[in-house]
């Protein structure tokens, strides 16, 4: 009997609430007091391996084979790489702090996780929602396969995060960094400026464009956006003249729309259009400057001059108008005139 002890008290209560969390959509109060009097009367003598490795050594794989499976949905929805990414490296973290298969694990279980992510990255609250937030995702396929009966995420609330103020730029900062940007003489980074200034485009759009995407006699393109739909944008006749004389002033054959400045000419990536951005912002002296801001003036920009949101949101490529409102709640100014714009 060396190699087996009495079921510790930790084990045990730990044994007995996992049994009733199953049990709960199934028993009254009544019925779920009763089973846990029974449990802990029934798990006096229970007697366990003190083995440390009687562990069950498949949990890992079959951990790999859900996280295979629920990726392939993902990628079925047309995610983009760096959101599949984010999904399959979350869910390893998770898998290999665990001892246990994810169909095996309770609430308990994800909010410790959590804890200790939170603990471990010293992470803010947005942070840890986002984690929050891929385990929900994934816990809720494992619902809708059936491989589960309890989603224990179910008892995982929403993070409450902070809301920063998000503003647009200011028509003063935007000169100040065009007249920068100018006074530079690089044409690609004039171009890169005008586009995302008068287009709305994401960084990773702007980054995927192809030449041929572009009819600059019509000030259009086409880009491939979020969830693999493709839609069409516009641009100014500003950025039409700074694209073409970018364009002509190329040495090379690349397909692509923005390549790097020297031989051997490889498409400039999204590192290398944010860098640029910030820097650009850095050296002018204006906090906070990023593609994406870009993207919230333009929307700001055409609200204020009385275009409808529900258009400019499918300009942005957005799928409902709550997404496009975050872009423009902040400025009361703005929503003073689309408010009086619909009421008067």
């Amino acid at each position: 009997m060396n190699d087996v002890v009495k079921l510790t008290s930790g084990y045990k209560k730990q044994f007995i609430e996992d049994i009733i969390e199953g049990m709960t959509p199934l028993c009254d109060n009544t019925q779920l007091l009763e089973l846990s009097r029974s449990l802990n009367y029934h798990t006096n003598d229970l007697i366990i391996s003190e083995n440390p490795n009687n562990v069950d050594l498949n949990y890992q794989e079959t951990n790999k084979i859900l996280i295979k499976q629920f990726i392939k949905n993902k990628k079925l929805k047309g995610l983009s790489k760096k959101t599949i990414n984010y999904y399959e490296n979350s869910l390893t973290k998770l898998s290999e702090w665990t001892t246990k298969s994810f169909i095996e694990m309770n609430s308990n279980d994800l909010r410790e996780y959590l804890i200790f992510f939170r603990e471990l990255n010293n992470c803010s609250k947005v942070t840890l929602n986002n984690v929050r937030r891929i385990l929900s995702s994934f816990w809720r396929w494992l619902e809708i396969e059936e491989k589960i009966i309890i989603n224990p995420m179910k008892r995982i609330p929403h993070i409450k995060t902070p809301k920063y103020v998000r503003k647009a730029f200011t028509d003063e900062e935007v000169e100040v960094l065009r007249n920068y940007l100018y006074s530079q003489k690089s044409k690609r980074n004039i171009a890169i400026f005008e586009l995302l200034l008068s287009s709305g485009l994401r960084l990773s759009e702007v980054e995927s464009l192809r030449i041929d995407d572009m009819s600059l006699v019509e000030c259009e393109g086409l880009v491939m956006g979020k969830g693999g739909k493709e839609r069409k944008f516009y641009f100014s006749e500003r950025a039409k003249v700074c694209i073409n004389d970018y364009l002509n002033s190329r040495r090379d054959t690349k397909e692509w729309l923005f390549v790097s400045e020297n031989a051997p000419y490889n498409k400039l990536g999204i590192a290398g259009i944010g860098t640029m951005i910030r820097e650009t912002g850095r050296r002018c002296g204006i906090e906070n400057v990023h593609p994406h801001r870009f993207r919230r003036t333009m929307a700001t920009r055409l609200v204020r001059k009385g275009m409808p949101i529900e258009q400019v949101s499918k300009l942005l490529g957005h799928g409902n108008l709550e997404v496009t409102m975050r872009y423009i709640e902040t400025d009361n100014e703005l929503l003073k005139l689309v408010h009086n714009k619909y009421t008067n």
